[in-house]
């Protein structure tokens, strides 16, 4: 199985946790309350995730790493645009699919993927948006401060990072892509299985979705 580096990153050094802390701190109270730990419920923490109307004409797949800086660049700066102008018209719907290419990543998407529901999107963007803080050789640590900044408690954490099922499902979504789509690379977005764009480019995004036949929703 290639693609997925499991040995620990140290390309960039601790520089805080004052940008995920800034982020969480916007969830809503009710992500930000611990509860009691239960089993973590395996088919919902696998479920597709889809932002938009499921019965959309034109239908956008994403490979992404939560490790991934360009991948950030477009949750961050590209995403919110592309949702007003595609998504919450109900002209496109956006799939998400996991591709965690090394281990800080892979138990980022685990993080994200325990979390679920709106917490779970909430956690992507939170994610995304402090890589500088958790992204070097004490990740598991530095993640573990952000999920409990999402409510999550140390016990959570641990038992979620540690699930060989979900593990199992994330390496597995990254090998399929890697075998089935030719994916070597992020973001890379597929338009209604025709169009490619790799990186964040939301010029040519926004081009393939209204090829295949998306209305851009009017300013």
């Amino acid at each position: 199985m290639r693609g997925l580096d499991l040995s620990p990153l140290s390309r960039r050094s601790m520089l805080g946790l004052g940008a995920g802390a800034a982020v969480l701190s916007a969830l809503p109270a009710w992500a930000q309350t611990a509860p009691a730990a239960p089993a973590l419920d395996i088919k919902a923490a696998t479920s597709e995730i889809v932002y938009g109307d499921p019965k959309a004409k034109v239908t956008v797949v994403e490979y992404a790493s939560l490790a991934c800086s360009h991948c950030a660049d477009f949750e961050i700066n590209m995403l919110p645009t592309f949702k007003k102008e595609f998504i919450d018209p109900g002209e496109v719907k956006l799939i998400f699919r996991d591709f965690p290419m090394n281990a800080p990543g892979l138990r980022a998407h685990m993080l994200m993927r325990c979390a679920g529901g709106a917490k779970g999107l909430a956690l992507k963007t939170a994610i995304m948006k402090s890589q500088h803080s958790w992204l070097n050789q004490d990740y598991l640590k530095h993640l573990s401060q952000i999920a409990r900044l999402s409510g999550m408690s140390q016990e959570q954490f641990d038992a979620c990072t540690s699930n060989k099922q979900l593990e199992d499902f994330l390496i597995k979504s990254q090998y399929t892509a890697s075998q089935e789509k030719q994916i070597n690379s992020t973001p890379t977005f597929i338009v209604d299985d025709n169009y490619v764009v790799m990186g964040a480019k939301l010029d040519e995004l926004t081009e393939a979705v209204q090829k295949a036949g998306a209305k851009r929703k009017a300013s």
